[in-house]
């Protein structure tokens, strides 16, 4: 049995006693017993009670009090009212009050079946409660179900609309029942018969069900609605009312218009492509174009008997039947790929084709994009063997834009000019002018190529590393289908060593045609330096056979001896020339004592210098200084060099003198002959060391000579390791300084001693 919890307000210890005495007979409870009001209300807030048994009258206190804090504080407690007397009207009053029930303290024996009967009063009017409550929850539950429904759920008559929810005003964008009903709901249909039809088919069926009819908002928005509804009628079978729900399929219906539009714009579009269309699944083709017809020269009704596989070349069917089959099984493979068809007629057709996975008729298909690209591919194989012989072509070619700007250059751009494509891409031809080239040129380029002619010239470049080079470029316009210029091609060569060449041969043209004039010229001095001294021994010897007098045989046979000097000296010239360009003349070493082989040259020199009243002298300081050298070169290269200084001084002297020098950190002895001659132009200075060179040249020059003294004593002085320098002015006479190695051991030669 439950324990109960009772609560007693009695003031008298005894008639407490009494109770529990009975109570104990048939209840298993606890109690908590009282006297004051404050017990009493601390009680059934702390205890919590489950059935209250009071006193009706106590000292300070009475029953009807506790049963009025008992309606405040725990209106559903029993509460039996246990006294010694009450009237009939009192008992009326605490009934009338919330008592449950009284009982007198005389008759006790009636308490137990008092507190079960309260107990059991309690129990049903809990249960009650509950049942109540729960059918409370119920509807709100149900309320906020049709409020929240997603349907609109309403209940109307043919006048009015007597209930909807809030989806419904939703639909037809009301704020609330009353608008929707002040604007009629016969006003929602686009034609008032859809509404009678609707009616008509409830009153035919009793209901309706997947009704759809076509509407529109308060704001005259087109609606497409789906109803289920059904009919209420009274007994005589009138409509009273009608009960459902409606679903917005406008949505639906639009995207149902929509595809049945979609469906006719694709066979449209699929028959007007000239791209071929195909749908295939596993088995067969399920749709094709008649741009695919076309293609693969089979009819439609045709490949709806074939695999798709069936049209494709044997070289590539098998890749394309595994990712055909994968494709359908939704396993990755490429959407885009190229191959080839065998068409109806047997011919190889190049396609490309995009594939993707669609629902084709409920049903797992593959939509695929033919295009023929035969002459592409074709053209793609040319174009291979065009940018290969382009690219590994070892001329430069270079592409522009119409402003010029560089789009590609081929590997011998970058071995001619030392840029790579990724330098050069994107920038202007000109980051290769070296300013060398006239604008003038530009200016004609432009002016040639946008005007669609080929342009043809050469331009002074400069490479990457600073070094400049000619090239010899042919531009040309690159032209659209519609003649319009859309690219400029330049085919490059370089031509530097080309042009080096050419002005080498017309340098040497020009070498030439001055070696045969002064060949000529040299021939007009051989014969005048030979017919000269041959027409004096001639003459001479023809006089000396006639002559009588000492005297003048004496100063003819001195003019003899002096021209056959002449001639000897012109011919061992010739020799020695002749025997260097053989390459069989060659220095022979010894130690020579410079100052005497310089007073051996003036003693030898002193009568002719002597004729022309000029002072000829030593001016070094009287000391030894010695060279390790060829004495014939040395010698004569010197008396070449005082020769010379004799013939081209009027007046003033010629000096020679020796020293040593140190250059570039080698020992050098420097002999040095200067005179106070006529000087030598600048002009002059670089040629007089060729052969048959001369200030002046012919018949007509000034003063005699083959030319050859001074290119001979050049090659002297060469072949010994050693320069020659000059330093000349017109009217102020030259110094020819001559630097021969101080010992032969530098020039790996070996050395003669005396």
């Amino acid at each position: 049995m439950e324990l109960l919890k009772i609560l007693i307000l009695e003031d008298v210890g005894d008639d407490t006693q009494l109770i529990l005495r009975y109570l104990r007979q048939e209840y298993n409870f606890e109690h908590l017993w009282v006297d004051t009001e404050t017990d009493f209300v601390k009680g059934i807030r702390e205890f919590n009670p489950d059935l209250i048994l009071s006193d009706y009258m106590l000292p300070d206190f009475d029953g009807m009090r506790a049963l009025k804090l008992r309606n405040d504080l725990a209106p559903s407690t029993p509460f039996i009212v246990v006294t010694g007397s009450v009237n009939e009207l009192t008992a009326v009053d605490c009934i009338k009050s919330g008592a449950t029930d009284y009982v007198t303290k005389e008759h006790l024996e009636r308490l137990n079946v008092a507190v079960r009967n309260a107990m059991e009063q309690k129990k049903t009017r809990e249960e009650k409660e509950l049942a109540q409550k729960q059918l409370l929850e119920s509807l709100q539950r149900f309320r906020e179900f049709v409020e929240n429904d997603i349907s609109g759920d309403y209940i109307e008559n043919q006048d009015q609309v007597l209930y909807c929810n809030k989806r419904t005003l939703e639909i037809f964008d009301f704020e609330s029942i009353d608008e929707l009903n002040a604007y009629g709901a016969k006003n929602l249909f686009y034609d008032a018969s859809d509404r009678e039809k609707f009616f008509n088919a409830i009153k035919e069926k009793g209901n309706v069900v997947e009704y759809e009819v076509s509407m529109h908002t308060s704001k005259g928005k087109p609606l497409y609605l789906m109803e289920n509804a059904t009919g209420k009628f009274d007994n005589d079978g009138k409509l009273i009312e009608v009960q459902g729900y409606l679903i917005d399929i406008t949505q639906r219906k639009l995207a149902e218009q929509k595809l049945r539009k979609s469906e006719q714009l694709f066979r449209n579009l699929s028959n007007s492509m000239t791209a071929g269309l195909v749908i295939y699944n596993e088995e067969h083709f399920l749709f094709a174009n008649p741009a695919a017809e076309r293609i693969t020269e089979f009819t439609e009704k045709e490949m709806l008997r074939m695999h798709f596989w069936d049209v494709v070349h044997p070289d590539h069917k098998e890749m394309i039947k595994s990712r055909g089959l994968k494709r359908l099984k939704k396993e990755e493979v490429p959407k885009n790929y190229t191959f080839k068809l065998l068409t109806k007629t047997g011919k190889s057709c190049w396609i490309n084709f995009t594939a993707s996975l669609i629902e084709f008729q409920g049903k797992k298909a593959a939509l695929g994009t033919v295009f023929d690209i035969t002459r592409e591919k074709n053209a793609e194989i040319e174009i291979r063997k065009l940018s290969t012989v382009v690219e590994q072509n070892p001329l430069s070619i270079v592409i522009t834009n119409t402003e010029g700007d560089i789009e590609y250059v081929n590997a011998a751009f970058k071995e001619t000019t030392g840029y790579s494509p990724k330098e050069v891409i994107g920038y202007n031809p000109r980051i290769l002018q070296s300013g060398k080239t006239p604008a003038e040129r530009f200016i004609e380029l432009w002016k040639t190529i946008s005007g669609g002619k080929v342009w043809t010239g050469e331009f002074t470049n400069k490479k990457k590393n600073g070094e400049e080079y000619i090239e010899y470029a042919v531009i040309s316009p690159v032209m659209d289908e519609q003649g319009k210029i859309v690219h400029y091609a330049a085919i490059k060569e370089d031509i530097t060593k080309r042009k080096q060449m050419e002005e080498e041969v017309i340098r040497s043209k020009k070498v030439a045609e001055e070696a045969n004039r002064l060949k000529s010229a040299f021939l007009a001095n051989m014969s005048h330096e030979l017919r000269t001294p041959l027409n004096g021994i001639l003459g001479f010897s023809e006089l000396m056979r006639e002559s009588t007098s000492l005297e003048e045989t004496h100063e003819m046979t001195q003019f003899i001896y002096e021209s056959g000097l002449r001639l000897l000296r012109t011919l061992k010239m010739i020799l020695d020339i002749s025997r260097m360009e053989a390459g069989s003349f060659q220095p022979e070493y010894k130690k020579l004592d410079i100052l005497t082989l310089l007073k051996e040259v003036v003693e030898h020199f002193s009568e002719e210098a002597s004729k022309k009243d000029l002072q000829l002298k030593i001016t070094q300081p009287q000391q030894q200084l010695f060279l390790d050298a060829d004495e014939k070169f040395l010698q004569d290269t010197i008396e070449n060099m005082v020769d010379n200084a004799i013939k081209f001084t009027e007046d003033g002297s010629v000096s020679l003198s020796a020293k040593k020098e140190l250059v570039d950190g080698l020992k050098y002895v420097v002999i040095e002959v200067s005179d106070t001659g006529i000087g030598i132009s600048k002009e002059s200075q670089n040629k007089i060391f060729e052969e048959f060179r001369q200030e002046s040249e012919g018949y007509g020059r000034t003063f005699e000579g083959t030319g050859l003294g001074l290119s001979l004593a050049k090659k002297y002085v060469e072949l010994m390791g050693g320069f020659i320098r000059l330093k000349s002015k017109v009217g102020l006479g030259s110094t020819f300084s001559i630097f021969i190695p101080e010992t032969a051991s530098r020039t790996g030669r070996s050395i003669t001693m005396n």
